[in-house]
């Protein structure tokens, strides 16, 4: 089975945008590398339609209404077990999209970007002989993750890789690859860790920006989940400064975008920009980021060493990943407007401290994700060396048992 004839089903979720974005990126690398078919699939939104809308409706309340609820319940079952009756439960939903997808698609391998186990829950049942791939995308391990019936993880650090270990996974099943990100984060990079001669250093982007390439340079990202509307203080001092220049990046948020430049229409120190496909040169040309902490949000500023500042981050993931990063003096998590702007104008005022926030985040870098698991998931399980150890044996699913 050469994997320029195989095919390859993605399973995410569209809550949020990282679980979306990490399985386009694994996509494009595999279609890169001559895989034919990739498909990617929203289970839920397939399977549920309903249950996806409310879902997602939840969780954007959780940025906002009802943060704390969110962050109990993802607590509470943070040590789920898959073979509990929860787990069972949970991991039953979207069985016959799946069964439909996999009767019309005949994959030789399926890559979750999110944890809706359908495949392993019904592995022994289906009598599936295709291999199972779990990508985690945040850097926090939630028991959702983790299934006996899947054959390899591929995880953001070798922190969470000691996580998995201490409960109980095979260490030849966990590979630290970091989360995946767009392909123009790897062609942009030119850190320390990893230069890049063909590409702009950080004064010549701000000049092709319109910039002042001298002035220390914030970005903020505010986008969808209203993370402006709690630091306009930190706008308002920044403002001030004669030193500093502001990028704030809205997204498709469209009333914030006009309300923004409105606002600072007069002010030369800021620039404000609605959704760009440019993500990895404004981050490359700035000093440091306000954010909110989603795993890939993270997983580019490690990329880019870019020092986050991050404000009240949501109970559950975010907050985990936040402290995380704190960890490791990566981040500053403040817990009030005003503790943000204390700690960004220091930071300004003595370089010294976001250059130590830089060295940190460097230490947590991994290889090009994208390409790192594109070639070991080729290697792995689509090579001849492994169609040959299966000769014997379909990679295709058997679909006839009957699902109740």
């Amino acid at each position: 089975m050469p994997h320029n004839s195989s095919s390859i089903l993605i399973v995410y979720a569209s809550y949020g945008h990282g679980h979306y974005q990490a399985a386009k990126s694994l996509q494009a690398s595999l279609l890169e590398r001559g895989v034919p078919h990739v498909t990617l699939l929203d289970v839920m939104a397939e399977s549920h339609p309903w249950i996806n809308k409310i879902s997602q409706f939840i969780y954007m309340q959780s940025f906002t209404t009802i943060p704390h609820l969110y962050g109990w319940v993802y607590y509470n079952t943070r040590k789920m077990k898959a073979t509990s009756l929860f787990g069972k439960a949970l991991h039953s939903l979207g069985i016959r999209s799946l069964q439909a997808m996999l009767e019309q698609e005949q994959p030789d391998l399926v890559i979750h970007t999110f944890p809706q186990l359908v495949l392993p829950t019904m592995k022994k049942r289906w009598q599936l002989t295709m291999p199972l791939v779990n990508i985690l995308t945040d850097y926090d391990l939630h028991g959702r993750w983790l299934h006996p019936h899947i054959d390899h993880y591929y995880v953001p650090s070798t922190d969470m890789k000691q996580d998995m270990l201490a409960q109980g996974v095979p260490p030849e099943r966990i590979s630290v690859s970091g989360i995946p990100l767009r392909a123009d984060f790897d062609r942009n990079l030119f850190t320390a860790q990893h230069p890049v001669t063909d590409v702009p250093d950080r004064k010549q982007l701000r000049i092709q920006a319109g910039l002042i390439p001298e002035h220390k340079t914030v970005l903020l990202l505010a986008g969808a989940y209203g993370v402006l509307k709690n630091v306009r203080e930190v706008c308002d001092q920044l403002a001030e400064r004669t030193d500093t220049q502001v990028i704030v990046i809205c997204g498709k948020n469209e009333s914030l975008l006009q309300e923004l430049a409105s606002h600072y229409s007069e002010h030369p120190a800021f620039t404000i920009i609605g959704f760009t496909d440019r993500m990895s040169e404004w981050m490359m040309m700035s000093d440091c980021v306000i954010t909110k902490p989603g795993g890939v949000t993270v997983a580019e500023c490690i990329h880019c060493e870019l020092p986050l500042f991050l404000l009240k981050p949501v109970p559950g993931q975010e907050l985990a990943n936040a402290l995380y990063l704190q960890s490791y003096q990566a981040a500053e998590v403040c817990d009030s407007s005003s503790a943000l702007a204390e700690r960004l104008m220091t930071a300004l005022d003595q370089p010294e401290i976001l250059q130590h926030m830089q060295t940190q985040l460097r230490t947590l870098q991994t290889p090009q994700a994208a390409s790192y698991i594109a070639d070991d998931l080729i290697e792995r399980y689509l090579s001849q060396a492994h169609a040959a150890q299966l000769r014997s044996v379909s990679l295709k699913p058997n679909l006839q048992t009957t699902i109740n």
